[in-house]
């Protein structure tokens, strides 16, 4: 068990590694989200306050890892910076930076949204659930245009960590 922390450690103190690790949890939230939000525009408001608000918290939740992760990237984007070998490479972790900035922001605007629905009043909810799906898809479709990049950064040039091989 002090391997697995001791390793967990080391990998949160190189920002490379910690955003690879914590990227993860918004890039899958967001796309699982997408038919719990489109759900809000048919479910009645009584009986889903507790679904409603779960939903916001989860969302909410998701925005502050994306957060983290952005932070994370920020520090590691020198690093990364330094392996890119081509203009082309550095023009990707820009739009990939640029992008992944707007993420937690659409994430916690989604999450009030998603709170907000718990207005009791029809009308008002029906158009904020609406409001909401269609943000959840904004969201889904930029994470997944950002996690392109930054697959696109990795595997295709070359802004991985490098391989270390045990003795």
């Amino acid at each position: 068990m002090s391997d697995l922390l001791e390793s967990l450690r080391q990998s949160f103190a190189d920002p490379v590694t910690r955003h690879a690790m914590l990227v993860h949890f918004p890039i899958a939230i967001s796309v699982l989200a997408v038919p719990f939000v489109l759900a809000l525009c048919g479910i009645p408001g009584r009986p889903a306050v507790t679904y409603r608000l779960v939903l916001a918290i989860v969302l909410f939740a998701t925005a502050v890892v994306a957060w983290q992760a952005g932070e994370a990237g920020e520090a590691a984007e020198p690093i990364v910076e330094t392996r890119l070998r081509t203009d082309v490479a550095r023009d990707v972790l820009a739009d990939h930076a640029s992008r992944g900035e707007i993420i937690p922001i659409l994430l916690a605007a989604n999450a009030g949204l998603v709170a907000m629905t718990l207005v009791p009043r029809r009308r008002f909810r029906l158009g904020l659930g609406i409001a909401s799906a269609a943000f959840v898809f904004l969201n889904a479709g930029l994470i997944g245009l950002t996690a392109h990049e930054g697959g696109l950064l990795v595997h295709r040039h070359g802004g991985s960590a490098p391989v270390v091989t045990p003795p």
